[in-house]
This record gives structure tokens, sequence and C-alpha cells, in this order.
């Protein structure tokens, strides 16, 4: 709950509009991604520690899992795919833009966000922990990158950090 709230004291008058508006406009989303959030934390905390709070593999691992997590809990409420897809595209995107980084982290984030996106959209594994096994496998082939242009080539079946995780 804590860091709910630092995002949104960090966010700008009209991106917190911009926020509510969506929320509202997607009122039954809200309270399944708030819950998968936490869970990724949890997940993210008790297999990295705080390293996933840097640009590392763990960090890569955290935005897929989310991603993931976010479209898993919102289609057992609509069954439409495209829509809690379009959904957790735009909170987590929303996510970016509150809290920013320079831009290749950024897309880095954008990316491994897709990667969770695209696993949802691509496998039907419903099991919380094989999914979380699966992200931790790609976790440990995550790719190291230095360049938009590398990110951008990168395929959606792969993952990709900025920093080594001892840096």
């Amino acid at each position: 709950m804590k860091e709910l709230w630092g995002v949104i004291k960090r966010a700008k008058p009209g991106q917190l509009a911009e926020l509510i508006v969506l929320c509202l406009k997607n009122i039954c989303f809200v309270f399944p991604t708030y819950k998968a959030t936490k869970s990724t934390i949890a997940f993210a905390n008790a297999h990295f520690g705080l390293s996933h709070r840097r640009n590392t593999p763990a960090n890569a691992f955290r935005h897929a899992l989310w991603n993931w997590l976010i479209a898993r809990a919102c289609y057992g409420i609509t069954m439409d795919k495209e829509k809690v897809l379009l959904w957790t595209k735009k909170i987590t995107d929303m996510h970016e833009k509150i809290l920013p980084g320079n831009a290749v982290s950024n897309a880095m984030d954008l990316h491994n966000n897709a990667v969770g996106r695209h696993f949802f959209k691509t496998e039907p594994v419903s099991d919380v922990d094989l999914g979380v096994t699966f992200f931790l496998a790609l976790t440990e082939r995550s790719e190291k990158v230095n360049t938009l242009e590398e990110i951008m080539q990168t395929p959606l079946s792969q993952l990709v950090h900025l920093l080594d995780p001892k840096s």
C-alpha cells in the first residue's frame, strides 16, 4: 500500500486525473490489479530481495510477472482477452509515465511489460506457480542491452535488462 501511495503522490495533477479516469472506466479491474501488484512485489522480494528495484534481470522478472498477473486476475472477471490486455497495457504504461526513468530504462520496462502480456496471450497457463517458474526461467536468460535499438530488436520471448545483478 505504501508503494501505491508513493506512485500516486509523485503523479502530476494531469497524470493523476488520467489515472482516475482510467480506473473509473475500468472499475472492475482496479481491485484485481491491486492484488496482482501486491503479489508481484511479494514474489519479486522472495526471489530477488530488493534487487528487483534496479534495472537488473530481477526487475525484468518483476515487470513481466506483473503484467501477466494483472491480465490473469482481470481475465477472471471479463473473459475478454483483448479488453484485459488493453487495460493491462494502459495501467502499466501509466506507471512508467508517472515514474519515468531515462528513455532506455523506460523502453526496457515497457518491453518487459509486453513480454508478460505476450505470455498471457499465447500460453494457456493459469497456475500461478507455473507462471512464476516460467518467468524465473526467462529471467535466467535475460539479455543485457544498452540501447533503444537493441531493445526494439529483442523478441517478446526475451526479457531485457540494463545492469548486471551485482552492479
